[in-house]
Formats: structure tokens, C-alpha cells, sequence
């Protein structure tokens, strides 16, 4: 399904990388799946905002594992199921990027930094992330499914496979999350 990001995202206070691996490694061993080689990344992305009237549109620049990434973002109903675009803009420079976007209206909110641990799966990437705040996250994000309901069972399979249902689910998107707490930070409501 083009454009579309189905994810759940989970809260991981007592719930290491290392938990997540080993859970991983009995969810292969149970179901004689291959493990996929993790993928370490380290990335910077910046969150950019235009507000129009009541509306305030973002888009995040992703860089990090050497790629440069523009990201559109638009949730469909609830932040599981959203519509997304991401495109490389790797081949321009920092500079360029930030200007384009200062010319489309959008100025920078805020940086968010984090080191992620990515598992490829068939049909879902299981991910494991650590803000530079230290907080933790787990997220599990629908790949290669053919309708939203398959997309989400896709994610509920995973859940359920992973044993992350005592987690703290968490429905916001990281740009709700960081907007919402500069703002109690900052004094505002």
C-alpha cells in the first residue's frame, strides 16, 4: 500500500535492547524463521513547522546511516494507521534542505537525536530506540501487506509474538510527544 506507515509504538522503561533481542531469538527459534542481521543507527532528525491559521503542518529531516530524509506525515483516524512520504534527499546538502524548507514557510521547532536497533522481518520491522533524554522505545511497523486490516494484523501478530503487550502502548507520534512537552516546559497548556 504506497504512502501508508501502520506502527504501534511502546513505552520500554524496564524493557532492554537486550530483552528485545532475546524475545526476537525465540520468536525465530519457535517459528524456524532465519534472524535478520540488526541494523545499528544513529540519527539526528530535525522537525520543521508551518502553522496556518489553526493548522501547523510539520516535516522532519531524518539524518542519519548516511542517508538524508524528508518526511510527511498525516494521520488517517489514529497515529496506528498514517499516510507518509518519505523522500531521499541525500544527494543535496544540509544547507540546500534547510533553505528549501525555510523558502516553503517552515521553520525549525526542535531536534530530536536517537540510536536505533532494527530487525527486517518479511512483513514487519521490529525496532528498538533510545531518545538522547535516555527513554526507550519499541516499535513494530507493518512492511509489505496488501490492506490496512492486513497491516494491522500484520503489527497485532508481532505484539502478541513478542509478548510486548504489557508495555505502555503509546499512541502519539515522537513530534506530538516532544511538541507537547516543550510547550508544558515552556509553561503553556
Amino acid at each position: 500500500m504506497n504512502y501508508k506507515e501502520i506502527e504501534y509504538k511502546y513505552w520500554a522503561e524496564d524493557f532492554s535492547k537486550e530483552d528485545l533481542s532475546q524475545r526476537i531469538e525465540s520468536v525465530v527459534s519457535g517459528n524456524d524463521m532465519s534472524k535478520p542481521e540488526v541494523l545499528y543507527v544513529v540519527s539526528c532528525d530535525d522537525y520543521y513547522i508551518r502553522s496556518s491559521g489553526e493548522d501547523t503542518n510539520f516535516v522532519r529531516f531524518r539524518k542519519g546511516g548516511g542517508i538524508y530524509e524528508l518526511t510527511l506525515k498525516r494521520k488517517l483516524k489514529t497515529n496506528v494507521i498514517r499516510k507518509e512520504i518519505n523522500l531521499n534527499v541525500s544527494n543535496n546538502e544540509d544547507s540546500a534542505v534547510v533553505e528549501f524548507l525555510n523558502l516553503s514557510g517552515y521553520k525549525k521547532a526542535f531536534q530530536v537525536y536517537k540510536e536505533a536497533w532494527i530487525w527486517h522481518f518479511e512483513n514487519c520491522d521490529v525496532s528498538y530506540y533510545t531518545l538522547s533524554d535516555g527513554r526507550s522505545v519499541v516499535e513494530l511497523e507493518a512492511v509489505n501487506y496488501s490492506s490496512l486490516e492486513e497491516g494491522v494484523n500484520v503489527i497485532n501478530n508481532w505484539e502478541k509474538r513478542l509478548n510486548l503487550e504489557s508495555l505502555a502502548k503509546e499512541s502519539r507520534s515522537l513530534y506530538e510527544i516532544f511538541t507537547e512537552e516543550k510547550k508544558s516546559s515552556e509553561g503553556g497548556s
